[in-house]
């Protein structure tokens, strides 16, 4: 008997019971191999792209590029565009992050200037920035850690389905197919 457990949108963990193998499924590789077989983006497709990516409504990106709104949802089925949109947001968010990183340095002197201004209404306002700040980076951290978490516990149950019986109730892990093998 095969298991599949999904680690996160990308990978599925494949544990087969009899050999005791492991595979690691990646789903945007094979997303990759599929769009290299596509032809490649026309202009209006690319132009959508990017609409898309910088936060356009479907509608609007259909409305600016000149296409109908069932075109749209055509173009966004086909591997290659949607390999496009996630390199975009890829590189988007790898932009942003080093922005972010370097702003962040400037924000946190501003606010620490602030909370030592003659008006008491923006030093509470600063004070409370900082402490908003410090919360969402606990709830960033915290995140992580139950990510991480999660993934150990993802492994663990792989192993018990590969060594042992998987126990009859699972709380923590979804598993989203089974395939039994026949001799």
């Amino acid at each position: 008997m095969t298991t599949v457990c999904a680690l996160n949108d990308a990978e599925m963990l494949l544990v087969t019971e009899e050999s005791g193998s492991k595979i690691r499924y990646d789903r945007s590789n094979q997303l990759a191999r599929q769009a290299r077989k596509d032809k490649p983006l026309t202009s209006k497709q690319k132009k959508s792209v990017e609409l898309l990516c910088a936060g356009l409504s479907p509608l609007c990106v259909a409305d600016t590029v000149g296409i109908s709104v069932d075109a749209l949802k055509k173009w966004r089925k086909l591997p290659s565009f949607r390999v496009a949109v996630s390199e975009m947001m890829e590189v988007d968010t790898e932009l942003h992050g080093v922005r972010l990183k370097a702003l962040y340095g400037k924000a946190l002197e501003r606010v620490d200037a602030l909370l030592d201004d003659k008006n008491p209404h923006i030093r509470l306002q600063a004070a409370r920035l900082a402490f908003e700040a410090e919360q969402n980076i606990a709830r960033v951290f915290e995140e992580q850690q139950m990510l991480q978490a999660l993934e150990q516990r993802m492994e663990q149950l792989a192993e018990a389905a590969i060594h042992g019986p998987m126990p009859t109730e699972v709380h923590d892990a979804e598993i989203i197919g089974e395939e039994v093998e026949s001799d």
